[in-house]
């Protein structure tokens, strides 16, 4: 029975991943924080079988390592995303944790899967289409920076020591799991403080099994290892407004249509991040300079590598991938 580690695996994507990995039948260690209540959610999957909990923090070499002993693969989905925390903690996860998850896996022999994110690509530029032969390009803000940080060293540790490494560069994930994303939107909505600052802006959308599904793909197929790939559902979705009209109305809310120009919208968030500083909160503040670059923009991804060379595609529609997470939205509010 093959054994699979996966690395933030009380995440969105990572308990997926355990999911997806213990109904192929693996064996899966799922690494998580001490003391993170979603170990009894993660224990409950297949009734425990075949799935060991590994309470770790991957800023941690020596309690990570003991977790890749016998493996056959591993999924490093740990991340700090979208939070309120200073550069030397996101380095210290993004960076440094990535780092101790490539030392574990080349000292235990373990193909590396590292979920990345295709912001390392940086902000498009008018009608750009990016892809794996893109500029890597900096936003100064902390999680892609240093998502840039631990790719660059990835690729110069896999040239000095021959780790079999692949990086998946999703798009804009969103589906059932998903605590975060929708979520923010929905309580954004009901407070009526959600506001645009560019119109008709399509995000990269990518259904969670989907990524899960290239995941998989790119651990097992031989052409994949040193490779890099862009995932994202490639078909038109709903524009980031009509994404927030249809959480509206699965709410009961009026859908939000007030729209401020992106140069205000930037100045505000500024304006409350340095403030929050000052004050030394460790809230997040209700506007962060990062969600008006990521909102503003028209981003155009091309999934043409993977599609060509790894013969991956979409399982789930764009728009049964919206219904379903709409349905999980309602349905974890309710609960």
């Amino acid at each position: 029975m093959a054994v699979s580690v996966v690395t933030g695996a009380a995440g969105f994507v990572g308990q997926a991943l355990v999911r997806r990995l213990l109904a192929d039948g693996d064996a899966v260690r799922a690494v998580v924080l001490p003391g993170d209540p979603a170990v009894a959610e993660l224990r409950a999957m297949a009734g425990g079988e075949r799935l060991a909990t590994v309470e770790a923090d991957v800023t941690d070499a020596a309690s990570l390592a003991p977790a890749f002993a016998g493996a056959a693969r591993a999924f490093h989905a740990a991340a700090l995303v979208h939070a309120w925390a200073p550069l030397a903690r996101f380095r210290a996860v993004n960076v440094g944790g990535t780092e101790n998850v490539a030392r574990a896996c080349l000292a235990h022999g373990v193909r590396l899967v590292a979920v990345s994110t295709s912001d390392v690509f940086g902000i498009p530029t008018a009608a750009e289409t990016m892809d794996e032969s893109s500029p890597v390009r900096p936003w100064n803000e902390p999680y892609a920076d240093t998502k840039i940080e631990a790719e660059r060293w990835l690729w110069a540790f896999r040239r000095e020591h021959g780790l079999p490494l692949t990086i998946i560069y999703p798009g804009w994930v969103y589906g059932p799991g998903d605590r975060a994303f929708f979520p923010s939107l929905a309580r954004a909505i009901e407070d009526g403080v959600m506001v645009f600052w560019a119109r008709d802006v399509v995000l990269p959308w990518v259904y969670v099994e989907n990524l899960v599904d290239a995941c998989i793909l790119a651990s097992t197929h031989p052409d994949a290892i040193g490779e890099g790939y862009l995932v994202h559902d490639d078909a038109a979705g709903p524009t980031f407004e009509d994404a927030c009209a249809r959480i509206a109305r699965v709410i009961g809310k009026t859908p939000p249509r007030l729209h401020v120009p992106y140069p205000v919208a930037f100045a505000a968030a500024t304006s409350v991040q340095t403030l929050w500083r000052w004050l030394g909160l460790r809230t997040p503040p209700p506007l962060l300079t990062v969600d008006v670059k990521a909102f503003g923009y028209q981003w155009r991804l091309s999934a043409a590598k993977i599609r060509r060379d790894l013969g991956w595609a979409p399982r789930v529609d764009t728009e049964t991938g919206m219904a379903r997470a709409l349905e999980y939205m309602v349905a974890a509010r309710a609960g």
